[in-house]
């Protein structure tokens, strides 16, 4: 009894290492993708994407600058 579970413990490990060296072998044979498709798929999802406004005042800049009106050294001293 003993003989036997031992044998079938070794098969089962021998199977299974049998099918690492598989799969190992399968994963390090599949074919690259080149390098062109990728830049492709990348543009491809690229454009699929809507372009986000974030920022609500992009091009419009305020009328008054609010340094001008409270710089102190811009204006003569009027006890002089």
């Amino acid at each position: 009894m003993e003989a036997m579970n031992k044998n079938i413990i070794l098969a089962i490990v021998a199977l299974a290492v049998l099918a690492l060296a598989v799969a190992g072998y399968l994963y390090w044979k599949k074919p690259e993708r080149p390098l062109e498709s990728a830049a492709d798929d990348l543009e491809q999802a690229s454009a699929s994407v809507p372009e986000i406004n974030t920022n609500p005042v992009e091009n419009e800049v305020p009328e008054l600058n609010p340094v001008e009106r409270v710089n102190p050294f811009k204006y003569e001293n009027p006890l002089r």
